[in-house]
């Protein structure tokens, strides 16, 4: 099991790249949404079963709120497969891929649709308890980091 904070997610990414687009074009300064750190943010529960020493499978649980105007909070659930590349037992370099459905709501609609996140590039150190660093494109973010604890 794993707790951990992913900094610019994929609802983040849409707001700063929403955000780009109605500057850029000359759009109305009004629609502009304050983007701070909390809007571009995930914060991620997984859980990891080792089939054996190379491969993994679970799932990643995320939340992400994107306030500044929009006021949105998301719930992802991801089944997610994870390659380690190597696999020492202090040390950890690792892939993961995860898809999954995100639920976005607010006070006036729900709304489910399909996510993914891929981490490219992973390095978890420890055995019983260990801390983690991952790179990649998604849900859980850009960067994420945290520690993971076995069950």
């Amino acid at each position: 099991m794993s707790l951990s904070y992913g900094l610019l997610n994929t609802t983040g990414a849409s707001v700063m790249a929403a955000n780009a687009l109605v500057s850029y074009f000359g759009g109305d300064k009004e629609d502009l949404k304050d983007v701070n750190l909390l809007t571009m943010s995930s914060f991620n529960v997984a859980y990891g079963y080792e089939l054996w020493g190379k491969l993994e499978t679970g799932g990643i649980l995320t939340y992400s709120y994107v306030g500044s105007g929009y006021n949105n909070h998301t719930i992802t659930f991801m089944p997610k497969a994870k390659i380690n590349w190597i696999n020492e037992s202090n040390f950890r370099f690792y892939s993961l891929l995860a898809i999954g459905t995100v639920f976005l709501f607010n006070s006036e609609e729900f709304k489910a649709n399909t996510l993914w996140h891929l981490s490219l590039a992973g390095f978890e150190f420890g055995k019983d308890t260990s801390f983690f660093w991952q790179f990649g494109i998604g849900q859980a973010g850009f960067m994420a980091w945290g520690v993971k604890f076995k069950l």
